[in-house]
């Protein structure tokens, strides 16, 4: 019997990778390795297609330690679905954030990295992304380009000059009336109020490189001349150490080359990247307490209680649809498979006091605990027995139950003379990697820290 959670028989979509929903950290089940899939839609039947296609077929052709590799293509009616190398780290952007700027050295260092990658690429007539967030840095020192850009005239070099300044200076560039590089999501890499001027010696190529026209940049050889100037200059050691000029192991890594194209046909771009590790379900249960109000004169909007970002982040319609006191949220895209296919419901009641709460929220826990069958009648079975949460309002509960067909995964609590209600729903039978229950402690999470900003 085909498995229904997998991907043409043999590849498990596990979680996104990127907020635009485009790719996705996978499982090949016949091989036993990991992958990363990309799903790309296919335009009409046309010369936009035939142009896709021929994209395809030259990136599978590239082998570069700078770019990430195509193993599969599997197609669709509408879609692509590209099965490529799964490459950890994090994006620059991402590093930037965490860890503060880059010396120039190495900053220099990378953007000979991305030169190498960009020039191989362009060989074989395909065009890779050089932005913030669509080079990763792997934890092996290689640098890794993820990103694709368009197919005609792609602003590589300005990409890179966005790239540089990110950085060095720890933060994007503001370009005013200039487009702005994209982040994944197709949001502005500028921050409000930050300028375009870097500091330190790769200030001057950077400003030339993010200049108004085209023919104000300098061409890729001027590039290279300048970084090699700056770059610390090759030393003795072992391939893949971050300061060492003479790059990684030339293991087959390569692009995502065509991940995002289809998209950027038709006028929009789509990156990915790795997504940071997120905690483990115990040790988010056990997160220290979040101090909330002792009592809240109205009750909540079950629909205000996450924002759109944080849908987004659980692979739901940013538009919730509201019922009573219950809010729900789904995945709106009926092409994906069913495991990749959530449901968000959260449920907000308000009482006259802590005490009523107290009553309601012991009904409400003694229902979960004997519930053995689905509002349609269908047999449930509870994965493990209901079990108390600490750290989480006055009192938590979690339970995890499936119907060999979706799973389903709900954290209740009570907050002062509140009682809400979390469930985050599944379209497989079992939550093997914890996927499910973690988005419903995610969700809590995020709910404790909205009702803790209520006066």
């Amino acid at each position: 019997m085909t498995d229904p959670s997998l991907l043409a028989g043999r590849y498990r979509l596990l979680e996104r990778r990127d907020r635009a929903g485009t790719s996705w950290r996978s499982r090949d089940e016949l091989l036993r390795r990991d992958v990363t899939i990309s799903e790309v839609p296919l335009p009409p039947p046309g010369p936009s297609r035939d142009r896709l296609l021929d994209q395809i077929r030259a990136a599978a052709g590239l082998r570069h330690p700078g770019v990430t590799a195509l193993h599969d293509v599997i197609s669709g009616p509408d879609r692509l679905w590209l099965i490529m190398e799964s490459v950890e780290g994090r994006s620059l952007l991402q590093s930037v954030r965490a860890d503060g700027p880059l010396p120039a050295e190495r900053a220099a260092e990378i953007g000979l990295r991305v030169l190498d990658a960009l020039a191989a690429a362009r060989e074989l007539g395909v065009h890779l992304a050089a932005a913030p967030d669509s080079v990763l840095l792997a934890p092996d020192g290689r640098v890794v380009l993820t990103g694709v850009a368009a197919l005609g005239s792609a602003d590589e070099l300005r990409d890179l000059g966005a790239t540089l300044f990110t950085a060095v200076e720890g933060r994007a560039p503001h370009t005013g009336s200039r487009p702005a590089p994209l982040t994944a999501d197709g949001a502005p890499l500028a921050e409000p109020g930050s300028g375009s001027t870097a500091s330190g010696p790769l200030a001057p190529l950077v400003e030339e490189l993010l200049a108004a026209g085209p023919g104000h940049r300098p061409d890729a050889t001027s590039v290279r001349l300048t970084l090699e100037r700056v770059a610390p200059r090759p030393a003795h050691g072992g391939h893949g150490d971050p300061g060492v000029r003479s790059g990684p192991r030339r293991t087959p890594v390569l692009a995502a080359a065509a991940a995002a194209l289809a998209v950027l046909l038709l006028g929009a771009a789509y990156w990915f990247w790795p997504r940071a590790t997120e905690s483990t379900a115990g040790s988010t249960a056990g997160s220290t307490p979040v101090a909330l109000p002792t009592a809240f004169a109205r009750t909540p909007d079950p629909c205000a209680l996450i924002s759109t970002k944080q849908a987004d982040d659980l692979a739901l319609d940013t538009t919730p649809t509201k019922k009573g006191k219950e809010c729900e949220w789904k995945t709106n895209d009926s092409g994906q498979p069913p495991n990749l296919r959530y449901t968000l419901w959260i449920s907000a009641f308000g009482f006259t006091s802590d005490e009523a709460a107290r009553r309601n929220y012991a009904r409400f826990l003694k229902e979960t605990r004997e519930r053995t069958r689905t509002d349609v009648g269908a047999p449930l079975t509870h994965v493990k027995p209901v079990e108390a949460l600490a750290g989480i309002g006055s009192e938590a509960y979690r339970n995890e139950v499936t119907n060999q067909l979706t799973y389903n995964s709900s954290v209740g609590f009570r907050a002062a003379n509140l009682v809400i209600i979390v469930q985050y729903q599944r379209g497989v039978p079992e939550d093997a990697n914890g996927t499910t229950g973690e988005g419903a402690l995610k969700t809590t999470r995020w709910i404790l820290e909205r009702l803790s900003r209520e006066s």
